[in-house]
């Protein structure tokens, strides 16, 4: 926008000069409206406003001169121009393949959240330039990410996340550190573990064959349990018909009858009675005391 101005005052200056003199009112005019307008462009041209959580990169005919707060700042028109970076939270996603330490082949997506130090952003565009995530941060990721995967087994990997999470975390931010770029704390998450098919179908082979031997040891556990309590039963009755079998042959043994009896009657005293019916108890006899010899 500013040199368009400017090419157009220039055009109307040197009109106002190359005009015949028949015209010198009109020179006159169109030369002062050229000055006017090219003090506006170059006022114009001085004024740079940095937009919230950017800084700006002040170049000078190219090469860095500093770095410019958010808000209002001026420039020098034409001998100086300004490249915003953005120094806000932002998030890069990268995916990374590693070998395991039992030489299984993982992928991963990595996302990572970091900042540009505000006040070297001046150094970070002079040494790498706007493209740093492709320059820097991915192939920081897939360095960290074989670099930690290496010491894990693919089973470790799963069952030891939240450590492999925090290896990770820590050996990223110290390599972007060295430019400059701060990572979040706890900026790292790892969104995905994927294994190759054989390995996949392995384990699920594995987990069949767990399940089955824990089948198999409840099967065995309830088998055991049912054997041990039929035992303790037979023993029990076997207890107690030795008690009643020493109480039949005690002078006791009477009593003993008679609550067998007592306990298997039904109420009913027998129709028929007589010689042959053996039915007929001498219920005096049952109840008195066993003699003491």
């Amino acid at each position: 926008m500013t040199l368009i101005l400017t090419a157009i005052t220039f055009v109307m200056i040197l009109a106002g000069f190359t005009l015949p003199h028949e015209q010198a009112g009109t020179k006159i005019a169109i030369r002062i409206s050229g000055f006017i307008l090219l003090i506006i462009t170059l006022c114009w041209g001085s004024y740079y406003s940095v937009p919230a959580g950017h800084r700006g990169v002040l170049l000078q005919f190219g090469a860095v001169k500093g770095t410019m707060s958010e808000g209002a700042n001026f420039v020098i028109p034409y001998a100086q121009s300004v490249e915003v970076m953005e120094v806000r939270t932002q998030k890069e996603s990268a995916k990374a393949s590693a070998a395991s330490r039992d030489l299984q082949t993982v992928s991963a997506s990595v996302a990572v959240n970091y900042h540009i130090d505000p006040a070297t952003v001046g150094v970070l565009y002079k040494n790498v330039g706007k493209e740093f995530s492709t320059r820097i941060i991915d192939p920081a990721v897939q360095e960290t990410v074989k670099a930690v995967v290496a010491q894990y087994t693919a089973e470790e990997l799963v069952s030891k996340r939240q450590d492999v999470k925090a290896q990770i975390d820590n050996l990223l931010s110290d390599r972007l550190s060295r430019y400059n770029i701060i990572v979040e704390p706890g900026g790292v998450s790892l969104t995905n573990f994927d294994f190759s098919d054989e390995f996949n179908r392995a384990i699920e082979r594995k987990q069949v064959a767990q399940q089955t031997a824990e089948q198999q040891k409840y099967e065995l556990q309830k088998a055991k349990l049912e054997a041990e309590t039929a035992i303790a039963t037979a023993e029990g009755r076997a207890k107690a018909a030795r008690i009643e079998a020493e109480a039949l042959n005690s002078q006791g043994g009477n009593r003993v009858l008679m609550k067998q009896f007592l306990e298997k009657w039904d109420g009913k005293l027998p129709t028929v009675s007589g010689s042959g019916q053996s039915m007929i108890f001498d219920m005096k006899s049952l109840m008195d005391p066993p003699s003491k010899k």
